[in-house]
């Protein structure tokens, strides 16, 4: 009795919020990118929106996934209590050319920076995964529908909903001038 008491409990015990920095690059970017692949492929002849007919049966199906796991993940971040930029075993994209002082235009932001950032502003951090949720969301009904012109409209608003995030949390999105 007492092993599965200690079984059940573990079975129940919360799991641990997704660290940003895995939902961004296994979850986030890979599905966006699957959005942006399979719009890009069926725009109309003028290039001003999509031709759902241009989307396969197939397409539509991986629309509404993509849509699906990237809502999934960002209610998750903005309904958890707090969230962790990266374990200390994660490596962050311009990790390594951080440092440990204030973020400059063109620095990489270090994990502490990151996590300083998103701590410093929760409520923000949540308004913009949930904002990213909500077009998901519309993607995902769309995708149901298929409704080209909003598939094409929440897909052209992804790179805002992206970069609206990682310019307050995580640092420019922009690139760093070319060396010299």
């Amino acid at each position: 009795m007492l092993a599965m008491g200690v079984l059940l409990a573990a079975g129940c015990a919360p799991k641990a919020t997704p660290t940003v920095n895995e939902s961004m690059t296994k979850v986030m970017q890979p599905n966006a990118q699957i959005i942006w692949d399979i719009t890009s492929h069926a725009f109309n002849e003028k290039g001003d929106g999509l031709d759902g007919a241009k989307i396969s049966p197939a397409d539509w199906i991986r629309l509404a996934q993509a849509g699906r796991t990237v809502r999934d993940r960002a209610r998750i971040l903005a309904e958890a209590p707090r969230v962790t930029a990266a374990t200390p075993d994660e490596a962050i994209m311009g990790g390594a050319s951080s440092h440990a002082g204030a973020k400059q235009t063109w620095d990489a932001a270090s994990v502490a920076q990151v996590q300083g950032l998103i701590d410093a502003d929760r409520a923000g951090f949540a308004r913009h995964a949930s904002a990213l949720a909500e077009a998901m969301d519309r993607l995902l009904k769309a995708a149901h529908a298929k409704d080209a012109a909003t598939v094409y409209a929440v897909s052209a608003d992804l790179d805002e909903k992206c970069d609206g995030c990682h310019q307050p949390f995580w640092g420019t999105d922009e690139p760093p001038p070319f060396p010299k």
